[in-house]
Order: C-alpha cells, then structure tokens, then sequence
C-alpha cells in the first residue's frame, strides 16, 4: 500500500534486551523509553519486542525471538487481536484502543497502531505493532463528561430556579422581613426584661429582708405574716423565672444556634450566683457536693445559670416536702468535659412523659407548683445543644431522677 511506512526488518538474531553495555540493543533502548513495540515478518515470526510490550501481552517465554505471534501471545489475548493482526497481515494499516487494570485495580489504557510492512512474494506483510499509553487521555475525558453532566445539571437547575424566580422573591422578602422581625423581637424582650426584671428582683429583696427582720423581732403572733411574704416571693421567683425563659428563648433564636459568648467563667462563682436565685426558704434543702476541684470553665454563664436553676427549681418542686436536693459537680477528660448532676428523691419520669420531657410546652402532674409555660426543660436542652453537650434523664435509685448536663471543654472556637 502506497501510503504504508517502509522499513527493513531486523535479523532473526536481534536481542530483546541489551547484552552489552557500550552497544545497547534497540529494544533496550526503546523499553527504557517507555514505548511498547513489536516486530514481526510476514510469517508471524517474531524479529523484535520491547519489555513494555512483553509486559502488557503477557509472554513470560525467555526465548520469544524466532516464535509466532499467535503461539506466544495467551488464548483469550490472542482472540482479541487476531482480526486486528490479520488485518495488517494483509496490508490495512489498524487502530484500536485495549484498557485493563493493573494489579492495583487501576485502569489502564493503550492506543495500538499495527502499519504493514513490505509485502512478501506471496502478498503478506511484516507488522510494526506500536502502543502508546493513553491513560490520561482517557481520564481527562471521564472529567470532561463529569463536567459536561454537572454543566447539563446546572442548567436545568438554572432553568427551574428561572422558571420559580418570581416565587423566590416573595420567598426571600419574606425571610427578609421575618429575620428583621426576629431582631426586634428580641430587642424588645431584652428591654422588657430589663424594665421588669429589676423591680422584680427589687420586691424579691425587699420581701426577704423583711422576713428576716420579723424573725429578728422574735413576735409572738408573726407566723402567718412570714407566711404571706414567702408565698409573694415564690410568686415573684416564678414570675421572674418565666421572663428569663421566655428572654432565653429569644436569645437561642438570635444566636442560631450558637454559644457566641462563651468565656472562660468562675465555676463556684457561678454555683453562688444559681443559689441566690432560688427562694430563701427552698436553699437549704440544696446540697452542693463538689467531686473535682473548683475551678474556670468555658461556657455561656448567663444561659447555663438559668440552666440550673430551672433543674434546681424542677428538682425542689417534685421532690418530697423537705427532702435533699444534690448538685453535683464533676468532671471527665474523656471527653474533656464538665459534668453537672442535679439529683432528687421524687416520683420520677412518667413513661408516658419521658418521651416529650424536654419539647416546649411539657409538663409533669405531679408537682406542687404548676404554673409556668412549660420552658424550663425545653430551654435546658437548647443551652446543651449551644454548647455542643447533652442532657439526661437517668432514674435515681430506689426512686427519684438524676438530670445529668454534659458540657464539653477544650473546643475549638
């Protein structure tokens, strides 16, 4: 064939690889170059092959030199090339593309170029087989179709999302308008919280003290006085609970999610704080029981004060008349984390409340105390999730309820 590159063939005697150093042979040369490549006559007999072509063909014979084509190459290798190989024989030049995967399951591909030699006597040709690895080119092409179907995706998405544009403005004015109205709701919260929060705290302190000069006076007839002021203080305590909820419920929603304003905060310092808040006649029934060392701790003191004292309040209002009440105060370092445990001797959980214990709005029907949204629990579990920790409800034996707070320490910011 006139478009046919010629060549002259080797001797039969050619090396597959070099024998002498100062004289490479030229299928050494070629092999150290990477290229795969064979040469046979026009009877199939082999008169040169290169490593890279022995490799990937699969002849182990040593003495391949001299041999057929055919009775070297394996059966089911073989059957895949002969038609390509007869092909050439004839004197049509071929091109076709072979992939496989190595040992390590990778696929490979090679790109094999069979062009005719000079014909014989008889019109068959010798064959130069080349390969040349096209791996890459294979990969850069799976990218290309990856990215061609990620481009098709795109813009059917971008026709949908066109086709929706108009509902997709309402829907972003509307969440424009919502998170405004969400800031304002809470801007206002803190404002009432203050303007109220401080008479209240005012009255609490005033009631107390007054209780305590009456108990200095040592009056025969002032029982059911003292009486009337510690019911008006549990009042006022309830009342000023509920607003710090309710303000806690603002500000877990401003924050998204977030502990923002943990810092490092005086653990015994904050304990002092939650006790102050609960009414004067219910602390002593509150036993603090320190199991590490006090000390700093990361966290969000504001949050985790209401925390508690919602658990301490829960625990007072359940238990048996003047039964104890344990915070206990531990810690862990796998994980890292500070454990708080508020234990008390009360009925326990309902199974039929145990499921929805911490949602807005439960609450039990066993306590002396029912007033109140049902925000306590809900607010103890969402300061837990601000700062990545749990809750538990765990049954105190022989009966009773262990509310367990796990707050991790030694996070990232």
């Amino acid at each position: 064939m006139s478009d046919s590159p010629q060549f002259n063939s080797p001797s039969p005697s050619a090396a597959l690889v070099s024998e002498s150093p100062e004289q490479p042979a030229l299928p050494g040369l070629l092999g150290q170059a990477g290229l795969g490549c064979a040469l046979w006559d026009a009877q199939g007999r082999l008169q040169l092959a290169t490593q890279p072509w022995l490799q990937w063909f699969g002849v182990q014979t040593p003495e391949a030199l001299g041999q057929t084509v055919q009775a070297l190459l394996p059966s089911h290798i073989w059957r895949s090339h002969a038609q390509h190989i007869a092909a050439a024989g004839q004197g049509l030049a071929q091109e076709y593309d072979e992939s496989r995967e190595d040992e390590l399951g990778m696929p490979q591909h090679q790109r094999i170029q069979l062009r005719p030699g000079p014909a014989s006597a008889d019109g068959r040709h010798s064959v130069l087989m080349l390969m040349h690895d096209v791996s890459r080119e294979y990969a850069r092409s799976e990218v290309v179709a990856r990215q061609r179907e990620q481009l098709q995706t795109l813009h059917q998405q971008l026709r949908s999302s066109q086709h929706a544009a108009g509902e997709m403005d309402k829907l972003r004015t509307l969440l424009d308008w919502r998170t405004a109205m969400l800031a304002e709701h809470n801007e206002m919260l803190q404002l009432l919280s203050h303007e109220i929060r401080q008479p209240l705290n005012n009255a609490s302190a005033a009631m107390q003290a007054t209780l305590k000069a009456i108990d200095d006076l040592h009056l025969p007839d002032a029982t059911p006085a003292s009486k009337a002021l510690l019911r008006a203080e549990h009042v006022l305590q309830q009342v000023i609970g509920t607003l710090d909820n309710t303000l806690a419920a603002g500000t877990i929603l401003a924050v998204g999610g977030k502990a923002g304003a943990s810092s490092e905060t005086d653990l015994p310092t904050l304990i002092k704080l939650v006790l102050h808040d609960i009414a004067a006649d219910q602390r002593p029934r509150i036993d603090v029981q320190w199991l590490t060392q006090p000390r700093t701790v990361q966290l969000h003191s504001a949050l985790m004060r209401l925390t508690i004292r919602n658990l301490l309040n829960n625990a007072l209002a359940y238990a048996p008349g003047e039964s104890q009440v344990v915070l206990r105060i531990s810690e862990s370092d796998e994980p890292l984390a500070l454990i708080l445990e508020v234990v008390d001797t009360g009925p326990g959980i309902s199974d039929e409340l145990r499921p929805r214990l911490f949602d807005k709005g439960s609450r039990g029907h066993n306590s002396r105390h029912r007033n109140g949204a049902g925000l306590g629990l809900f607010i103890v579990r969402s300061v837990l999730e601000l700062h990545q920790g749990t809750v538990e409800a765990l049954p105190n034996q022989p009966h009773g309820t262990v509310m367990r707070l796990l707050i991790p320490q030694g996070l990232a910011e």
